[in-house]
Protein backbone atom coordinates (compact mmCIF):
# COMPACT_ATOMS: atom_id res chain seq x y z
CA UNK A 1 0.00 0.00 0.00
CA UNK A 2 1.37 3.40 -0.99
CA UNK A 3 0.74 6.16 1.52
CA UNK A 4 0.18 9.63 0.07
CA UNK A 5 0.27 12.64 2.35
CA UNK A 6 -0.49 16.26 1.44
CA UNK A 7 2.53 18.53 1.46
CA UNK A 8 2.01 21.54 3.76
CA UNK A 9 1.93 24.75 1.75
CA UNK A 10 1.66 23.08 -1.66
CA UNK A 11 -1.38 23.79 -3.80
CA UNK A 12 -3.54 20.97 -5.10
CA UNK A 13 -2.25 21.25 -8.66
CA UNK A 14 1.33 20.95 -7.44
CA UNK A 15 0.85 17.94 -5.19
CA UNK A 16 1.95 15.58 -7.97
CA UNK A 17 5.45 17.08 -7.72
CA UNK A 18 5.77 15.49 -4.28
CA UNK A 19 3.96 12.22 -5.00
CA UNK A 20 5.58 9.33 -3.14
CA UNK A 21 8.20 11.51 -1.47
CA UNK A 22 6.51 12.01 1.89
CA UNK A 23 8.46 10.21 4.65
CA UNK A 24 5.42 8.11 5.55
CA UNK A 25 5.46 6.75 2.00
CA UNK A 26 9.20 6.42 1.48
CA UNK A 27 9.78 4.52 4.72
CA UNK A 28 6.58 2.49 4.72
CA UNK A 29 6.89 -1.30 5.01
CA UNK A 30 3.15 -1.82 4.70
CA UNK A 31 2.43 -5.26 3.28
CA UNK A 32 6.06 -6.38 3.58
CA UNK A 33 7.28 -9.48 5.41
CA UNK A 34 10.56 -9.26 7.33
CA UNK A 35 12.61 -12.17 8.70
CA UNK A 36 15.12 -11.23 11.40
CA UNK A 37 17.58 -13.84 12.66
CA UNK A 38 19.07 -13.67 16.13
CA UNK A 39 15.52 -12.78 17.05
CA UNK A 40 15.80 -13.34 20.80
CA UNK A 41 18.45 -10.63 21.18
CA UNK A 42 18.26 -6.94 21.91
CA UNK A 43 19.22 -5.60 18.48
CA UNK A 44 16.63 -7.81 16.78
CA UNK A 45 13.99 -6.55 19.17
CA UNK A 46 14.83 -2.95 18.30
CA UNK A 47 14.72 -3.67 14.58
CA UNK A 48 11.46 -5.57 14.87
CA UNK A 49 9.81 -2.70 16.75
CA UNK A 50 10.74 -0.30 13.99
CA UNK A 51 9.70 -2.61 11.18
CA UNK A 52 6.37 -3.36 12.85
CA UNK A 53 5.72 0.35 13.40
CA UNK A 54 6.34 0.86 9.67
CA UNK A 55 3.69 -1.74 8.84
CA UNK A 56 5.68 -4.93 8.26
CA UNK A 57 4.77 -8.43 9.33
CA UNK A 58 7.60 -9.71 11.50
CA UNK A 59 9.18 -13.15 11.73
CA UNK A 60 11.71 -13.44 14.55
CA UNK A 61 14.03 -16.42 14.22
CA UNK A 62 16.43 -17.84 16.77
CA UNK A 63 17.70 -21.19 18.04
CA UNK A 64 16.69 -20.03 21.53
CA UNK A 65 13.10 -20.75 22.56
CA UNK A 66 13.07 -17.29 24.17
CA UNK A 67 12.07 -15.99 20.75
CA UNK A 68 8.51 -17.17 21.46
CA UNK A 69 8.36 -14.80 24.44
CA UNK A 70 9.56 -11.94 22.24
CA UNK A 71 6.81 -12.68 19.75
CA UNK A 72 4.16 -12.82 22.47
CA UNK A 73 5.26 -9.35 23.59
CA UNK A 74 4.96 -8.01 20.05
CA UNK A 75 1.56 -9.57 19.53
CA UNK A 76 0.34 -8.11 22.83
CA UNK A 77 1.34 -4.70 21.47
CA UNK A 78 -0.67 -5.28 18.29
CA UNK A 79 2.07 -6.37 15.89
CA UNK A 80 1.67 -9.14 13.33
CA UNK A 81 4.55 -11.29 14.56
CA UNK A 82 5.65 -14.91 14.23
CA UNK A 83 8.45 -17.06 15.65
CA UNK A 84 10.74 -19.61 14.04
CA UNK A 85 13.21 -21.73 15.99
CA UNK A 86 16.15 -23.06 13.97
CA UNK A 87 19.94 -23.07 13.75
CA UNK A 88 21.23 -20.60 11.15
CA UNK A 89 24.39 -22.68 10.70
CA UNK A 90 22.40 -25.73 9.55
CA UNK A 91 21.76 -25.55 5.79
CA UNK A 92 18.76 -27.89 5.82
CA UNK A 93 17.23 -26.09 8.80
CA UNK A 94 17.64 -22.75 7.04
CA UNK A 95 15.96 -24.04 3.88
CA UNK A 96 13.05 -25.41 5.88
CA UNK A 97 12.70 -22.23 7.91
CA UNK A 98 12.55 -19.99 4.84
CA UNK A 99 9.88 -22.24 3.34
CA UNK A 100 7.96 -22.10 6.62
CA UNK A 101 8.21 -18.31 6.70
CA UNK A 102 6.65 -18.12 3.24
CA UNK A 103 3.98 -20.64 4.25
CA UNK A 104 3.09 -18.46 7.25
CA UNK A 105 3.09 -15.10 5.51
CA UNK A 106 2.84 -15.76 1.78
CA UNK A 107 6.05 -14.00 0.76
CA UNK A 108 9.40 -12.75 2.03
CA UNK A 109 10.54 -9.20 1.30
CA UNK A 110 13.23 -8.40 3.86
CA UNK A 111 15.87 -10.53 5.55
CA UNK A 112 18.13 -9.25 8.30
CA UNK A 113 21.06 -11.57 9.01
CA UNK A 114 21.47 -10.55 12.63
CA UNK A 115 22.44 -13.82 14.35
CA UNK A 116 25.89 -13.65 15.91
CA UNK A 117 28.22 -14.89 18.62
CA UNK A 118 31.44 -13.59 20.16
CA UNK A 119 34.32 -15.59 21.61
CA UNK A 120 36.84 -13.56 23.63
CA UNK A 121 40.04 -15.62 23.62
CA UNK A 122 43.69 -14.61 23.06
CA UNK A 123 44.74 -15.75 19.59
CA UNK A 124 47.51 -18.11 20.76
CA UNK A 125 44.99 -19.92 22.95
CA UNK A 126 42.17 -19.94 20.40
CA UNK A 127 40.89 -23.37 19.41
CA UNK A 128 39.73 -24.36 15.95
CA UNK A 129 36.30 -25.09 17.45
CA UNK A 130 36.04 -21.54 18.82
CA UNK A 131 37.15 -20.09 15.48
CA UNK A 132 34.67 -22.21 13.55
CA UNK A 133 31.78 -21.40 15.89
CA UNK A 134 32.14 -17.67 15.24
CA UNK A 135 32.79 -17.97 11.50
CA UNK A 136 29.84 -20.32 11.06
CA UNK A 137 27.38 -18.12 12.96
CA UNK A 138 28.56 -14.64 12.03
CA UNK A 139 29.55 -15.20 8.40
CA UNK A 140 28.54 -18.55 6.91
CA UNK A 141 24.98 -18.16 8.21
CA UNK A 142 24.68 -14.95 6.18
CA UNK A 143 25.46 -16.98 3.07
CA UNK A 144 23.01 -19.75 3.96
CA UNK A 145 20.08 -17.48 4.79
CA UNK A 146 20.75 -15.02 1.96
CA UNK A 147 20.93 -17.81 -0.60
CA UNK A 148 17.62 -19.38 0.40
CA UNK A 149 15.83 -16.05 0.75
CA UNK A 150 17.52 -14.65 -2.35
CA UNK A 151 16.10 -17.38 -4.55
CA UNK A 152 12.59 -16.40 -3.50
CA UNK A 153 13.27 -12.69 -3.83
CA UNK A 154 14.65 -13.07 -7.35
CA UNK A 155 11.47 -14.91 -8.33
CA UNK A 156 9.44 -12.06 -6.81
CA UNK A 157 11.55 -9.48 -8.61
CA UNK A 158 12.27 -7.58 -5.41
CA UNK A 159 13.78 -7.95 -1.97
CA UNK A 160 16.11 -6.53 0.64
CA UNK A 161 18.95 -8.48 2.23
CA UNK A 162 20.56 -6.72 5.18
CA UNK A 163 23.62 -8.25 6.83
CA UNK A 164 24.79 -7.29 10.30
CA UNK A 165 28.39 -6.13 10.24
CA UNK A 166 30.30 -4.17 12.85
CA UNK A 167 32.82 -1.38 13.22
CA UNK A 168 35.16 -4.33 13.78
CA UNK A 169 35.38 -4.75 10.02
CA UNK A 170 37.36 -1.49 10.12
CA UNK A 171 39.15 -1.58 13.48
CA UNK A 172 40.12 -4.35 15.89
CA UNK A 173 40.48 -5.15 19.57
CA UNK A 174 42.50 -7.90 21.26
CA UNK A 175 40.99 -11.36 21.86
CA UNK A 176 38.44 -10.97 19.06
CA UNK A 177 40.27 -12.45 16.06
CA UNK A 178 37.46 -14.71 14.75
CA UNK A 179 34.81 -12.02 15.30
CA UNK A 180 36.83 -9.35 13.49
CA UNK A 181 37.58 -11.78 10.65
CA UNK A 182 33.92 -12.73 10.33
CA UNK A 183 32.69 -9.13 10.31
CA UNK A 184 35.28 -8.19 7.71
CA UNK A 185 33.95 -11.08 5.68
CA UNK A 186 30.38 -9.83 6.07
CA UNK A 187 31.28 -6.50 4.49
CA UNK A 188 33.06 -8.19 1.57
CA UNK A 189 30.26 -10.73 1.16
CA UNK A 190 27.73 -7.89 1.03
CA UNK A 191 29.55 -6.14 -1.82
CA UNK A 192 30.03 -9.38 -3.74
CA UNK A 193 26.42 -10.47 -3.36
CA UNK A 194 25.12 -7.08 -4.48
CA UNK A 195 27.17 -7.49 -7.65
CA UNK A 196 26.02 -11.08 -8.14
CA UNK A 197 22.32 -10.18 -7.84
CA UNK A 198 22.56 -7.12 -10.08
CA UNK A 199 19.45 -6.50 -12.12
CA UNK A 200 17.21 -8.82 -10.10
CA UNK A 201 15.47 -6.17 -8.00
CA UNK A 202 17.18 -7.45 -4.86
CA UNK A 203 19.50 -5.12 -2.94
CA UNK A 204 22.14 -6.26 -0.47
CA UNK A 205 23.57 -3.98 2.21
CA UNK A 206 25.13 -4.22 5.64
CA UNK A 207 24.71 -2.36 8.90
CA UNK A 208 27.83 -1.82 11.00
CA UNK A 209 26.91 -0.80 14.55
CA UNK A 210 29.40 0.69 16.95
CA UNK A 211 29.47 -0.19 20.61
CA UNK A 212 25.87 -1.01 21.42
CA UNK A 213 24.50 -2.00 24.81
CA UNK A 214 23.25 -5.57 24.30
CA UNK A 215 23.61 -8.97 25.91
CA UNK A 216 26.97 -9.37 24.11
CA UNK A 217 28.52 -6.04 25.04
CA UNK A 218 30.78 -5.02 27.90
CA UNK A 219 28.67 -2.03 28.88
CA UNK A 220 28.79 -3.13 32.53
CA UNK A 221 32.60 -3.00 32.59
CA UNK A 222 33.17 0.42 34.18
CA UNK A 223 36.60 1.03 32.65
CA UNK A 224 35.56 -0.04 29.16
CA UNK A 225 32.29 1.86 29.49
CA UNK A 226 34.24 5.00 30.30
CA UNK A 227 36.54 4.45 27.30
CA UNK A 228 33.64 4.04 24.86
CA UNK A 229 31.72 7.00 26.26
CA UNK A 230 34.77 9.26 26.20
CA UNK A 231 35.91 8.26 22.70
CA UNK A 232 32.53 8.34 20.96
CA UNK A 233 31.49 11.86 19.85
CA UNK A 234 27.89 11.03 20.81
CA UNK A 235 29.22 10.50 24.37
CA UNK A 236 27.20 7.37 25.01
CA UNK A 237 26.82 3.74 24.01
CA UNK A 238 24.51 2.93 21.16
CA UNK A 239 21.08 1.48 21.80
CA UNK A 240 19.27 -1.14 19.69
CA UNK A 241 16.75 1.47 18.57
CA UNK A 242 19.61 3.60 17.17
CA UNK A 243 20.11 0.93 14.52
CA UNK A 244 16.44 0.93 13.61
CA UNK A 245 16.43 4.09 11.48
CA UNK A 246 19.29 2.88 9.32
CA UNK A 247 17.62 -0.51 8.92
CA UNK A 248 14.36 1.14 7.85
CA UNK A 249 16.27 3.13 5.25
CA UNK A 250 17.80 0.01 3.74
CA UNK A 251 14.59 -2.04 3.97
CA UNK A 252 12.22 0.53 2.45
CA UNK A 253 11.75 2.40 -0.82
CA UNK A 254 13.81 5.22 0.68
CA UNK A 255 16.90 3.05 0.20
CA UNK A 256 16.03 1.54 -3.17
CA UNK A 257 19.20 2.90 -4.82
CA UNK A 258 21.55 1.93 -1.99
CA UNK A 259 23.26 -1.34 -2.84
CA UNK A 260 26.47 -3.11 -1.81
CA UNK A 261 27.01 -0.57 0.97
CA UNK A 262 28.05 -0.93 4.61
CA UNK A 263 26.37 1.75 6.71
CA UNK A 264 28.05 2.62 10.01
CA UNK A 265 25.90 3.47 13.04
CA UNK A 266 28.58 4.24 15.59
CA UNK A 267 27.90 7.65 17.11
CA UNK A 268 30.98 8.94 15.28
CA UNK A 269 33.39 6.44 16.87
CA UNK A 270 35.34 5.79 13.67
CA UNK A 271 35.59 9.50 12.87
CA UNK A 272 37.89 10.22 15.81
CA UNK A 273 41.62 9.63 15.99
CA UNK A 274 43.96 10.33 18.89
Amino acid sequence: MTISMPIPGANTAGQHLFQGLAPASLFSLEGKVALITGGAGGIASGLARGFAAAGARIILADRNELVHQRVREFRAAGADAHALVFDVTDQQAVAGAVQEAVAKCGRLDIVVNNAGVIVRTPFLELTKEEWQKVIDTDLTACFLVAQQAGRLMVQQGSGRIINMGSIMNHVARPRLVPYVAAKGGVSAFTRALAADLAGTGVTVNALAPGYTATEFSQANDQDFNAFVTDWTPAKRWGRPEDICGAALLLASDAGAYINGHTLYIDGGFLSVTR
